[in-house]
């Protein structure tokens, strides 16, 4: 949206338009270029000044949806730059609301805003299906792991009572050990919840926090 705002504001402004703009920022940082002939455009500051300057700029070119679309980007804009937690509908809504600002503004970036609100969803889709699988095949393999505990008890304490050849005392101790060992392995199994397979988690390979089962900053 840069290049569409220094248009308006040169439209208005003519040239006193890096005046106008420097008027917007009511913080100490510097937004101005080393020379003082550009503004360096940011999130924050294209936001603010739009908002600001909406009735004198760009309210003849952009309505009032489009007016309430830089109000909840400046918004998310401040949840993010404080930390707050974004989530898949969250950051899905961002997308969709920049990309409806771009189309008002027939921005050549549209199709790359287009092309992350695809991948977003396919990614979150492919995601959640993939952990309903896995979460169903875990809970369909657990009494097969229920009965392999059970056989491995079955035959282990068996052959340690025909083949003991210590005091009565001990083998009988050590065999019913071995079967509350074998008891809480049944009762984990039986308790434990299917894993969570996606969320954050660390990539083996480049050791960066990601989001997805397959790492972006390790695909080509």
């Amino acid at each position: 949206m840069a290049d569409y705002a220094e248009d308006k504001l040169r439209a208005v402004y003519k040239d006193n338009w890096i005046a106008s703009v420097s008027g917007s920022f009511r913080d100490d940082r510097n937004r101005l270029s080393p020379d003082g002939l550009r503004v360096q455009w940011d999130a924050h500051a294209l936001l603010t000044v739009m908002w600001d300057q909406w009735n004198a700029v760009f309210r003849s070119s952009l309505g009032h949806t489009e007016r309430s679309l830089v109000s909840e980007l400046r918004e998310f804009r401040n949840r993010w730059a404080h930390q707050k937690e974004f989530d898949f509908d969250d950051t899905y809504r961002i997308l969709d609301s920049v990309r409806r600002l771009l189309q008002a503004a027939n921005s050549k970036k549209l199709p790359e805003l287009e092309y992350q609100k695809r991948d977003l969803l396919e990614a979150y889709v492919a995601e959640e299906v993939n952990t309903q699988i896995q979460q169903s095949m875990y809970k369909r393999n657990r009494p097969w792991v229920i009965a392999f505990y059970s056989f491995c008890f079955a035959v282990t304490g068996y052959t340690l009572i025909a083949k003991w050849d210590g005091s009565e005392p001990s083998r009988y101790f050590f065999v019913s050990t071995l079967l509350l060992a074998f008891i809480y392995l049944i009762y984990r199994q039986y308790k434990m919840e299917p894993p969570i397979l996606f969320g954050p988690h660390e990539c083996r390979r480049c050791r960066k926090i990601i989001y997805r089962k397959d790492c972006p900053y390790c695909e080509a």
